[in-house]
């Protein structure tokens, strides 16, 4: 863990802009302790239209974009497009929220042009009325090559995508998960009914059919879905995140409960790839790794059978989720801890200040970096005016 003074002698203020939702838990922790050692400005979609003439004003030393597949996080591209800095990629997806900005704003050929440039082909428009299914298509080259630097919070994430987009510079960092008090305490007695968590919006029917599965083989278990991560971790011995494709919430939740040393079920992903893990199948680690399992991940091929057999285990042996949930709790600190995140953030953000904005493409779409003024120069280039005005 990084020592106090290896913290403080990278505190050099640098001049920030932060985009970032509103509503976005993911972040704040690490905002928060950036914000107390730098001048650093959050844009949120409510003030995001000031960023341009403070920008103009006094130019920001770096600026920071987080993206997710969300709708939430669609006011962030064009400021990104237009300034570039350091891309906060939170998904190995992006294609349903920029497909759905740009399709209700009336821009259905920029999106499918958008869409060739990423994947190398043109989209299919279903008659079913979706765009395309959900979660097939990356939709990253843009971003990912638009930034002087794309920052990963997930380590198996980020190795991938380097091996995808050798164009692009990509980097992992860890995000600190958020703080929650967990005060729940571990029980030993075996005949108490054990709590699997879940997500509400995750794919809950999966769990309900495996706990139907233990139960009618002797567990002593029940479910709670609930959309609080909070609830869940406070009245949750175990924690399931089972989405497909992995990330968003359910992978924060994840995160959190390690942090909180509540047992984690979670598939076997490259999102959980980083992490030391038990086969339910064989109840062996995986893997060559050498730490102590921190949690236990079900294979995709054999996912409901897998998570049966997951949960039977766990609601009968509370020695096995105390010994996960102590090592979950100690990897955690180690990994994702704020100072962890703050020492390497720090790192990263000097770093990116001395990169340069990667060039575009010959086949780079024009749309992206259009600014307004295409009509206005063309105007212009008929009286043979080749100064840029604008």
């Amino acid at each position: 863990m990084p020592s106090e003074l290896a913290f403080a002698e990278l505190r050099v203020e640098m001049r920030l802009a932060w985009f970032r939702p509103a509503s976005s838990d993911a972040t704040a922790a690490l905002v928060a302790a950036l914000r107390a050692a730098h001048d650093l400005d959050v844009f949120t979609r409510a003030n995001a239209h000031h960023f341009v003439s403070i920008q103009f004003r006094i130019p920001y030393d770096l600026c920071v974009f987080e993206l997710d597949n969300t709708d939430a996080h669609a006011f962030v591209w064009p400021y990104l497009l237009h300034y570039g800095g350091v891309l906060l990629l939170a998904s190995g997806t992006l294609h349903d929220s920029r497909a759905s900005a740009l399709i209700a704003a009336g821009r259905r050929e920029d999106y499918a042009t958008e869409f060739r440039f990423n994947e190398r082909h043109a989209p299919r428009f279903p008659r079913t009325g979706r765009l395309v299914p959900a979660g097939r298509w990356p939709m990253l080259r843009v971003p990912l090559t638009t930034a002087r630097m794309t920052v990963v919070p997930n380590g198996g994430l980020a190795d991938a995508l380097r091996f995808q987009y050798a164009e692009a510079r990509i980097v992992y960092a860890p995000l600190p998960p958020p703080l929650v008090d967990v005060a729940r305490a571990r029980r030993a007695d075996v005949d108490a009914t054990v709590t699997f968590g879940i997500l509400a919006d995750d794919r809950v029917d999966l769990a309900r059919r495996a706990l139907a599965r233990a139960q009618a083989l002797g567990a002593t278990a029940a479910l709670v879905a609930d959309r609080s991560a909070a609830r869940l971790l406070s009245e949750s011995d175990v924690v399931l995140a089972l989405a497909w494709p992995p990330g968003g919430p359910p992978e924060r939740l994840a995160h959190a409960a390690l942090a909180a040393g509540t047992p984690v079920v979670t598939l076997e992903t490259i999102l959980a790839s980083a992490w030391p893990a038990l086969d339910p199948q064989t109840w062996r680690p995986r893997g060559v790794a050498s730490d102590r399992p921190i949690a236990v991940t079900v294979d995709l091929r054999d996912e409901e059978h897998a998570l049966m057999m997951a949960m039977r285990r766990l609601a009968a042996d509370a020695s096995l989720r105390s010994a996960l949930g102590d090592a979950a709790r100690a990897w955690s600190r180690a990994h994702e801890s704020l100072p962890v995140a703050c020492e390497t953030w720090e790192r990263l953000l000097h770093e990116a200040t001395r990169l340069a904005t990667p060039p575009h493409t010959a086949d780079w779409p024009a749309h992206l970096t259009a600014d307004g003024t295409e009509r206005a120069r063309a105007i212009l280039a008929e009286f043979g005016v080749t100064v840029d005005l604008f």
